[in-house]
């Protein structure tokens, strides 16, 4: 077995050498005069991590969870939140702005709309299937819960890195309702409210709505008065509870959302065009925004050099005599192109006048639950849900005024899924039997918008590409707990998996003009005759006049199956602290694409990744359960792991294509402290530290393609750093209340957010990526205010990254341009909300 894995399991052995004691520390008595309260640390929080009801200490497995005070308190709102919670989370997005989640190290980077992730996101165990599918996850919230590693057993597939369960309001036998509104700087107002209560005898009902409107905090750098992040969202869920028999209970819910915002501009971080050996050369270039750099331009144009691009020169020639040409409107692209200021403030960004603005975003979910006891002990579980994202929006993703790549987007994912279940609960045994089945479907369709791209001739200013994918995918599963004795609880669980895929691709010159003249004599010996519409992936080569044209759509298909499983042993000591050991593996699907491609085999899919986890941890409630203290080591065996990486292409430069990391590893420590030292006052911290690498070779693909990183450089990245794993991250918050009145408490408190420096695309010493790291930041917050005792009503004034830092959420490439996407500045506000 791997040393690594050695290294991990004495690690963990030495954690939990020391949970004994802590197990004997927790059973001394509080300090005479203690409140309950001030005792609790961490309260009862029940969870379903394996898909029944349990107290958080007594289940084997590493959970952050939260209830909705707490969420409201740390100003987390949707997943994109979820790192002020939950260290080792990150939160990213693509160059379409789809949500990426990485947990531990484990997550796909890919801007595919229906792209099946690695950390899967459901509420109340029914799946969003893909993480553009996260509208409406922060309506209505009881509690959250982050459960780490490979869930697959009981979760399916797609959560290789660990799932995120959002749990909603329920409808009440009583009635009650509430509110909470929110006004902030940049004229961002939110205002949510719920009702509920019994509408008949056996029938119950919740509505809860929520919107938002306001909050355009970016602004143009040549406009000033242009501004951009407008958001504009309105969302409801009604949730209907039927009992008609006390052993059947079915749950009824509608979800919907519209959304309206502004998707996020990019900050221009430069470009390669500007480079040039020396002085000399930079001065006579005519290029007034020329840069010297030789070492990078002789990496660029040198054959031998392992960052050679062999359209580079071609490519800045075209752009710089753009630059001096006598069209006034070519000019001012390639002027846009070369010399868009560089900023690293916050609110800075630039775009297309007049092409960002409104999306028209709508999401709808319709699901359904029915629970049967057949027995006091037995239980029959069916659950199925039907839902519907369509996105229609537009990116710049360039960073300029320039249109060098301005992509409309417009699609759909729509999903079905259902799930029937057996559980079996006894004393001593709790079992799970089950099958499942998903169906989800794509339509991803976009233009690009080129006129000022430094590779297209002048021949193609607009082309389209559509995609289509489909895939099928059928589980059977089967999970259990037995207790040995009172203490040691042994469990295992394994799921068979088999998932079919299709997927359909064309992309295109809507005029037909350009890629005539493309494929034609001009750069083909063979000429082929293209149409507007027709599909023009070649299967040869331009530059060789090999070149041939599929004319019409490629379809290609990928059929898989897998097993994933768990085992492993829980022990609880008298005084109530757990330590657990488990090992896991867990797979996610294959994965089709949203590309454009110059060549048919770009298309091809990145195959199914797999992960065998080790771990091992412990939690422990101490002094009388004042303080809560949890610990876990972990080893991730990672194979074929799914990375959207890029290809050289003669003519156009990099492009993209899905391919595999053979083999990498994640090794990784976290520990969580709560504690209440003090009457009023709570304190909670979490930390995780991640050490991830490609540990085989990993230089080309297997159909011969070189493997690029996204500096542009070519070779074996064995040892790189995993991207987006930054080594360290923690969070740290603190609240201290205090009664002022019978009827009336005070409070003060705050947060700091940490994570390190990570990258975002492989490197190494000899292929290196500086541009594309995002520096370590910290984030404080802050808040402050007023509640009822009785927890009725509370107002807050509240700050978020109240020190302004200017920090990077993203780094990204796309043809000619460097792009970044920083979070925003410091934002203040005030809170209100009330409960009957």
């Amino acid at each position: 077995m791997n040393g690594k894995i050695f290294k991990a399991q004495a690690s963990a052995l030495a954690l939990m050498s020391a949970v004994p004691a802590l197990a004997q520390a927790q059973a001394e008595p509080a300090r005479s005069g203690q409140s309950a309260r001030s005792n609790d640390a961490s309260a009862d929080i029940i969870v379903t991590a394996n898909k029944r009801e349990q107290s958080l200490n007594s289940v084997g497995l590493t959970i952050t969870a939260a209830s909705t005070e707490e969420l409201s308190n740390r100003g987390i709102a949707g997943p994109a939140d979820l790192a002020k919670l939950v260290p080792g989370f990150t939160f990213t997005q693509s160059i379409y702005s789809t949500p990426v989640f990485t947990l531990r190290g484990i997550g796909l980077y890919d801007a595919t709309f229906g792209a099946a992730p690695s950390v899967s996101v459901y509420t109340d165990q029914i799946p969003r299937n893909v993480p553009v599918m996260s509208d409406a996850l922060d309506l209505d919230i009881e509690r959250v819960e982050v459960l780490k590693g490979p869930q697959g057993t009981l979760f399916g597939q797609s959560s290789t890195g660990g799932a995120i369960n959002y749990i909603v309001g329920k409808p009440t036998k009583s009635f009650s309702a509430g509110f909470d509104a929110s006004y902030e700087r940049f004229n961002r107002a939110e205002l949510s409210g719920f009702v509920s209560g019994p509408l008949t005898e056996g029938v119950a009902a919740r509505l809860a709505l929520k919107g938002v409107s306001g909050g355009a905090w970016q602004h143009s750098l040549s406009r000033p008065n242009d501004e951009n992040g407008d958001q504009r969202k309105f969302m409801g869920r009604f949730t209907l509870d039927i009992e008609p028999t006390e052993s059947l209970k079915i749950e009824l819910m509608a979800t919907g959302s519209r959304d309206r915002s502004d998707p996020l501009a990019p900050q221009y971080a430069g470009t390669s065009l500007n480079l040039y050996p020396d002085q000399a050369s930079a001065a006579a270039s005519g290029n007034p925004y020329a840069q010297v750099d030789a070492q990078r331009y002789a990496d660029i144009t040198s054959p031998t050099s392992p960052g050679y691009d062999a359209s580079f020169v071609g490519r800045q020639s075209v752009v710089v005599g753009r630059l001096n040409g006598s069209d006034p409107a070519k000019a001012a692209g390639a002027a846009a192109l070369l010399g868009t200021p560089i900023s690293s403030r916050s609110r800075d960004a630039e775009w297309t006048p007049g092409f960002l603005g409104r999306s028209d975003n709508s999401y709808y979910q319709f699901a359904g639950r029915a629970d049967l006891d057949l027995s006091d002990t037995l239980k029959l579980t069916y659950v199925a849900a039907l839902a519907k994202q369509k996105l229609s929006y537009n990116q710049d993703l360039d960073g300029t005024t320039a249109q060098v790549a301005d992509v409309p987007l417009y699609g759909n994912v729509r999903s079905f899924n259902q799930e029937l279940r057996l559980a079996l609960d006894t004393d001593s045994f709790n079992g799970i039997v089950g099958a499942s089945y998903d169906n989800l479907r794509t339509s991803q369709n976009n233009f690009f918008l080129l006129g000022d791209y430094s590779a297209n001739a002048d021949l193609i200013s607009v082309t389209q590409n559509e995609f289509d994918s489909r895939m099928r995918s059928y589980g059977i599963f089967a999970n259990g707990e037995y207790k040995l004795t009172s203490q040691l609880t042994i469990q295992g669980g394994i799921r068979y998996t088999k998932n079919k895929q299709e997927a359909t691709y064309c992309y295109s010159d809507p005029t037909g003009t350009g890629a005539a003249v493309l494929f034609g004599s001009a750069l083909n010996s063979v000429p082929i005759t293209i149409g507007a519409g027709q599909c023009f992936p070649t299967t040869g080569d331009l530059l060789l006049g090999t070149a041939q044209s599929t004319l019409t759509p490629v379809n290609q298909k990928l059929t898989e199956d897998n097993v994933s499983f768990r085992v492993g042993a829980n022990y609880k000591f008298d005084g109530g602290a757990l330590i657990y050991a488990t090992v896991s593996q867990g797979y996610k699907a294959g994965i089709f694409s949203a590309i454009g491609a110059s060549r048919v085999n770009q298309y091809s899919p990145a195959t199914q990744e797999k992960v065998i986890a080790y771990e091992g941890g412990f939690k422990a409630p101490l002094a009388g359960n004042a303080l809560q203290f949890n610990g876990a080591v972990f080893y991730y065996d990672y194979s074929d792991k799914q990375v959207r990486g890029r290809v050289q292409d003669t003519v156009f430069g990099l492009l993209e294509k899905m391919l595999n990391v053979p083999k990498s590893y994640v090794f990784g420590l976290e520990g969580e402290l709560v504690a209440r030292p003090a009457e009023g006052l709570r304190i909670s911290a979490g930390a995780t530290y991640l050490k991830g690498k490609v540990k085989s070779d990993y230089s080309a693909t297997p159909d011969g393609f070189a493997i690029y990183n996204a500096a542009g450089y070519t070779g074996n990245f064995k040892g790189s750093e995993l991207p987006y794993t930054p080594k360290f991250s923690a969070n740290i918050d603190a609240q201290y209340s205090v009664p002022v009145s019978d009827t009336l408490e005070a409070f003060l408190g705050g947060g700091l957010t940490y994570q390190s420096k990570q990258n975002t695309t492989f490197h190494n010493s000899s292929l290196p990526a500086d541009d594309f790291f995002i520096d370590g930041y910290a984030l404080l917050d802050v808040r402050a205010g007023v509640s009822s005792s009785d927890g009725r009503w509370r107002a807050s004034l509240y700050g978020r990254n109240i020190t302004n830092k200017s920090y990077v959420t993203a780094i990204s490439t796309y043809l000619d341009t460097l792009i970044r996407y920083r979070g925003k500045p410091t934002v203040y506000g005030l809170s209100l909300s009330y409960k009957y």
